[in-house]
Parts: structure tokens; C-alpha cells; sequence
């Protein structure tokens, strides 16, 4: 990749910063990170976790999926505000990577070819996150089914993490992000009664779709709100209960759209409308208990139910001139559609060390079950002068899915060696709810069960220095959606299709190998790492048959050939002194499916130089964003049905730069520049899978800038 001359001196002065940096060096704070469910270090842990904090994320202006996560090699999200949003993990992405908060999974996304494109994964506000954990790589020893790609961990923050030694907080913020033109308002207020802490949040929000460079994308009006509430009481010094509920509700309106296929002819838009929502309902009850017995020092308990709607609702007016003679017929549709995703379940969760010997165990160990109800109901309404027609519809069979797993973990640590050791049994059980047909097509309960192992172990070279090596599995139950989807799309022109359903699915696997080494002295860090993926039994659509009455090519979800992915990370953080430090991160992700195409969802090398100051109430920092040009792609299919290469990127570097001041004890500020030299570029994760003449739409937005306020009473 060619740097322009300005990309050039810009990482020109990140250099001379470097060099002309004072010699006196000071130390980070040693961060601690649970995605093993053990605390570990960071610098300890065998494999490779990002960290973000919440702290972070608020003063850069980061308020939603696709703009928390764009900074980290190997990850990525797809969409934005008003668009559904995907989490890709080293090639990994929809419902292969888990979403946990707070100890419970967030709900499914839904869309064709596990795509997501209908509803993502952002049923939830990240206002009062405290910190997220991105593990790279499977991890169902401990998070079980649909970590097959990695985890995602979002911590919020309890009331303690706001009254640290006071009795009563009191907040309000307020945040500006030019990519979507949104408003967002935030309030806090923290209380200490006796033995009791509580903690009420409010959020809301205003604002638009995320733009694209040009700004001609067709605009939504987006708008929400989010209640949280939280109640920790200490029974005694051991024993803490826990509350917690949570409302989000996002909506989004579009006056903009297109005309919709018609099995009788083309008809021409009049007038569009399409109304959006989202909402997440959550409660939870649990308790912590603290005691130095046998079994265990900490067990933590909870119960909690979930449930994520999503509705589209579609008003187009379309118009047809029917017999030539100018003469024009209108057609009404109305369009009704949802995905919903009810959780119910419970969690036990226990920790336990001890030393044998020479040997110290660190064990983690426990249980999950749960119950899901799924639902995709469909209703499509034709309203003309001939009358009217009513399609009920559903692409899958609404279904109910149990799952149950246990599971132990084993760090071992003797001197300098750390050996780890884990295992998982999950079993899940699907069956079709109030039918045993979908389509025709018979549909009948399924199960499924699966042992996940892992295995690591990491020498530690000198206190500062370790290289680990590490195996994990991960697996994916069959879906709802492909084992009970039926989909008759006969009328569409040229390339009909009909989608029956299998009830002969079997579970994803993979297996993830990981290469690598930590340094970290509290002034440097440096982590590299390579890695190596197998996954079998992939899950993907597959034509079977052919339908000579409609003309219609018949299509099935199917275990097919494998894919490999491999790549490589490294992160180098630097503190020059007690002002100034450098960070440096980049990336590289590769691989190919059992007929030898590239895997849509790849990565190229990419990666950001950051240059940090920070001085007693002000903090600043400058970084480059940068990615190669991407030219490993899949074959696509156009809508005349011909092969042709799937679309490509050139190379891009952008730069952001940013400040935060902290008036005093009360308030606080920062201000954030994005694409400060106003480059359009695109990012080859948006178009990843699409012929090359549906990417017009697809570039990153142009200059815009974010503003964060805070004030404590």
C-alpha cells in the first residue's frame, strides 16, 4: 500500500513524537480480565482477548456496536444506526460469535445466509458499559453453543462502580456523533441505604441512519430510549442478592425505499413508508456468596428472563399502467414482519483455588439451562380495485429450543508453567411449536449434543515475558431457522428458488489453534500471536432439485464442507514517560471453504498507530487507521444469475484525533474529529459477499466530529 504524502507526515510526527519523548518512563495499570472466568491479567492469559473500557468508549464518542469495535485487529461490525449490526471475529460473524451481557446471551439476529441482514445483533444500549472483553477464537469450553467464532463480554456497571466511598451520585451526559447526527442523553443516579445499593439509568436518544460518504443513502429517523435499574442488598459480609431490569426500545422511520417484486409485472413506486422497532425486555434475579469452604471461595447464581422483539412494517403505494393506454392501476401492499427471541433460563457459576503440592489450581466450574422461543411471523397485504389478497406467512416453523450445559475448567500452575485444562457437555433439544408442517414440508423435533475440550499451556520466560500455546473447540447447534425454514420465492424473476426445510442438520464445529507470546513489563506491552481454525460441518444453503411446474431451482440448508481460516495479530502499547505513549495494532485473516473459494468474511491487513498525551486534566490522542488493498474474494452470483468475482477494495488510511478535558471534579468534555482529511474509502468488511455493482453505497462517511459532556452533582 502507497501512503500519500500527507498520510506520510502524519505518521512522520507520530515518529518524532516517539523520539523526542522524555526518557523518564511510568507504568500502566495492570489490566484484569475474566473471559477464562477466572481473573487473570491480561498479560497472563493463553490467548488472545481485547479489552475496551467504557471510559474509553464514552469519551471518543462511541455509542453503538459498529463504532466500539472498529479499532481491533481481526474484529469488525457491519451496519450501523439504523441498520442491522454484525460482530465478524477473525472471518466469524452473525450468530457464530456470542453476545454475553452480564452474564446472560443476547438475542439471535436473523437474515438470509446467516447474513444477519434482516435483524443484527445491537438489541441493547452500551451507555453504561464498563468494560468489553472480545475473545478471538472459539470458546464454547465456557460459553457453549453459538461461540463458535468468539465471544463478545459486556460488563455494565453496578452502583458500586459509581459510589466507590460516597452514599448518593448524580449525573448527566450528553453526546453528539456526527456519523448519524445523533443526540444521546445519559443520567445516573446512584444511592447507598444501609446494606442496600441502588442504581436507576436513563438514556435516550435522536438522530438518523448512519451516512455514507456522499450522503445519498436513503435516511431513517432513528429514535429510543433505555431504563435501567439495579438493587444490590448485602444480606451479610458473605452474601450479596441481586436485581436487575432493563428496557430498550429503538425505532426508526423511512419515507425513501424502492417498489417490491410482484408475481404479475413490474409496478412503479408512489409513495413509501417503513416503520422499525426493536425492543428488549430483561429481568434478573441472583446472589454472590463469598466463603473459603471445599468446594468453592465464590459462587454466583442467577435467574433471568429475556425477550427481544423486532418488527418491520411496510406501506408502499405502486402503480402500473396495466393496459398501455396511460391508464394507471394502483396497487397497496402492506408488509408486516417480525423475529422475536424469548429467553428464560439460570446460571451457576463457582470458583475455587487451593494449593497440592507445588501445584496451585485455579478452578472455575458450572452449569447453564435455558429455554428459547422463536418466531418469525410474515403478513404480507395486496390491496387494488379487484380487491383484496392476505398472505400469512412464516419462514421457519416457530420453534422452542432447550439447552442445558456443565462445565470445568483447571489452570495449574507449578513454577514457571501454567496448564490449563477444560471441558463442556452441552445438549439441546428443538421441536416445532403448534405443528408439524411448514409448507407442506414435514418438520420434527431434533437433538443434538456435544463435548467442547480445551487446552493450553504458557512458560513464563522471566516475570515480564511468556509464550503460551493453546487448543479450544466450539460448536453450534442446529438453528431454528434452517432446520424448520421453508420459503417458497417462485415469483422472483430469473433465478426462482423455493427453500425446504432438513431435520437431518448437525451441529458446526471448530477447532482453534493459537501460537503466542506476551511481553509486559507495566512501560511496554507486546502481544503476538498466530492463529489456525478448522471448522466442520458448516451449515450453508445448497441447490438439491429442481422444480419443473414453477421453474424453480429447490434449495436446502446442508452440513457441507469445511472452512480453514489463519492469520495473525500483534499489539504493541508504549509509554514513553508519564505524557506521552505510542500504541500500534495490526491484523491479518486468510482462509478457504471446502471448495476452495475464499471465505466471504476475511479481513486484510489492517491496523492503527496511535500517539497518546496526557497531562494533569487534559488527555489527547492522534491515530491513523489504515487497511491494504483486498483482493481475496468469493465468486458471486449477479441477479441474472451469473458467476462473476465478488467485489473488492482498495487500500485506505484515514486520521482521527481527539481531546478530553476534565474541567474539574464535576465536569468533564472531550471533542473527537473522524476522518479528519475527509478521504473516501471503503471498508472491505461493508461490501464482503457482493457483486461489485452493489458497493456504490457502501463507502464510510466523510469528515464528522463527536462531542461528550458529562457533569456529577
Amino acid at each position: 500500500m502507497k501512503l500519500s504524502p500527507v498520510s506520510a507526515a502524519v505518521l512522520s510526527v507520530l515518529a518524532a513524537g516517539f523520539a523526542h519523548a522524555e526518557t523518564e518512563p511510568s507504568h500502566y495499570e495492570e489490566v484484569v480480565v475474566t473471559a477464562n472466568r477466572i481473573e487473570q491479567p491480561l498479560s497472563e492469559v493463553a490467548g488472545s482477548v481485547a479489552v475496551l473500557e467504557g471510559e474509553t468508549l464514552e469519551k471518543q464518542g462511541k455509542t453503538e456496536l459498529y463504532d466500539a469495535l472498529n479499532q481491533e485487529p481481526g474484529v469488525s461490525v457491519t451496519g450501523g444506526a439504523g441498520r442491522p449490526q454484525n460482530i465478524t471475529i477473525r472471518g466469524m460473524t452473525g450468530n457464530r460469535i456470542a453476545i454475553v451481557r452480564d452474564g446472560i446471551q443476547s438475542a439471535d439476529g436473523y437474515g438470509a445466509a446467516d447474513i444477519n441482514d434482516k435483524y443484527g445483533r445491537n438489541t441493547f444500549n452500551l451507555s453504561n458499559v464498563k468494560q468489553i472483553q472480545v475473545v478471538k477464537g472459539a470458546s464454547s469450553t465456557l460459553y457453549g453453543s453459538g461461540a463458535i467464532g468468539g465471544v463478545v463480554i459486556i460488563e455494565s456497571k453496578a452502583p458500586e462502580d459509581y459510589l466507590y466511598h460516597r452514599d448518593y451520585y448524580v449525573d448527566a451526559a450528553l453526546t453528539y456523533s456526527g456519523i448519524s447526527n445523533r443526540y444521546q442523553g445519559n443520567h445516573a443516579l446512584a444511592m447507598r441505604r444501609g446494606d442496600g445499593e441502588t442504581l436507576l439509568t436513563i438514556d435516550y436518544w435522536q438522530g438518523e441512519e448512519t451516512r455514507n460518504f456522499n450522503q445519498d443513502l436513503y435516511n431513517r429517523e432513528v429514535d429510543g430510549y433505555n431504563l435501567g435499574f439495579t438493587h444490590h442488598y448485602w444480606l451479610n459480609d458473605a452474601l450479596r442478592l441481586k436485581t436487575h431490569l432493563e428496557y430498550f426500545d429503538d425505532y426508526a422511520k423511512r419515507r425513501e425505499g424502492t417498489s417490491s417484486i410482484q408475481k404479475d409485472d413490474k409496478w412503479d413506486l408512489v409513495s413509501f413508508y417503513e416503520y422499525q422497532r426493536s425492543q428488549t425486555r430483561l429481568a434478573s434475579v441472583g446472589a454472590d456468596y463469598t466463603a473459603n469452604l471445599s468446594w468453592m471461595d465464590t459462587l454466583e447464581g442467577k435467574l433471568y428472563w429475556r425477550s427481544t422483539e423486532n418488527i418491520t412494517q411496510t406501506n408502499r403505494l405502486m402503480a402500473n399502467d396495466r393496459s398501455g393506454a396511460g391508464i394507471l392501476s394502483y396497487r397497496r401492499e402492506l408488509r408486516d414482519e417480525g423475529f422475536n427471541d424469548e429467553a428464560l433460563g439460570a446460571t451457576l457459576n463457582a470458583q475455587k483455588e487451593w494449593q497440592q503440592g507445588e501445584w496451585l489450581h485455579q478452578f472455575a466450574y458450572g452449569m447453564s439451562v435455558d429455554g428459547h422461543d422463536y418466531q418469525r411471523p410474515k403478513s404480507i397485504r395486496r390491496m387494488e380495485s379487484s380487491g383484496d389478497d392476505l398472505q400469512a406467512d412464516e419462514p421457519f416453523a416457530p420453534a422452542r429450543e432447550y439447552r442445558f450445559g456443565v462445565y470445568g475448567q483447571d489452570n495449574l500452575l507449578l513454577g514457571d508453567w501454567t496448564l490449563a485444562a477444560g471441558l463442556r457437555f452441552d445438549a439441546q433439544k428443538l421441536s416445532p411449536k403448534n405443528t408439524d408442517r411448514i409448507h407442506g414440508y414435514k418438520v420434527v423435533t431434533m437433538g443434538s449434543s456435544e463435548w467442547s475440550p480445551s487446552a493450553s499451556i504458557s512458560y513464563q520466560w522471566h516475570p515480564e515475558w511468556n509464550t503460551y500455546l493453546s487448543y479450544n473447540h466450539g460448536f453450534r447447534a442446529p438453528s431454528y431457522d434452517k432446520a424448520y425454514g421453508a420459503s417458497d420465492h417462485s415469483f422472483v424473476p430469473l433465478t426462482p428458488f423455493i427453500i425446504k426445510p432438513n431435520n437431518k442438520l448437525r451441529a458446526e464445529t471448530s477447532d482453534s489453534f493459537e501460537l503466542g507470546s506476551k511481553y509486559d513489563n507495566g512501560q511496554t506491552q507486546l502481544y503476538v500471536a498466530v492463529f489456525y481454525s478448522i471448522f466442520d460441518n458448516f451449515i450453508d444453503i445448497k441447490q438439491i432439485d429442481y422444480d419443473d411446474t414453477t421453474g424453480s431451482v429447490i434449495q436446502q440448508y446442508q452440513n457441507i464442507a469445511g472452512v480453514k481460516t489463519y492469520g495473525a495479530e500483534m499489539s504493541l502499547v508504549h509509554r514513553l514517560d508519564d505524557r506521552w505513549s505510542v500504541e500500534n495494532k495490526l491484523g491479518y485473516v486468510d482462509g478457504k471453504d471446502g471448495e476452495n473459494q475464499y471465505v466471504r468474511t476475511l479481513t486484510p491487513l489492517e491496523g492503527s498507530v496511535q500517539l497518546n498525551y496526557q497531562r494533569d486534566r487534559w488527555d489527547a490522542y492522534s491515530r491513523l487507521n489504515w487497511a491494504s488493498a483486498m483482493s481475496r474474494v468469493p465468486t458471486c452470483t449477479t441477479e441474472q444469475g451469473k458467476e462473476t468475482e465478488c467485489a473488492t477494495t482498495t487500500g485506505w488510511v484515514s486520521w482521527d484525533i481527539g481531546l478530553n478535558y476534565q474541567w474539574n471534579a464535576q465536569l468533564s468534555a472531550s471533542f473527537n474529529v473522524v476522518n479528519l482529511l475527509d478521504r473516501e474509502y471503503t471498508r472491505y468488511q461493508d461490501v464482503a459477499g457482493v457483486t461489485p455493482s452493489d458497493t456504490r453505497y457502501s463507502t464510510e462517511p466523510g469528515r464528522y466530529f463527536t462531542v461528550h459532556a458529562k457533569y456529577v452533582f
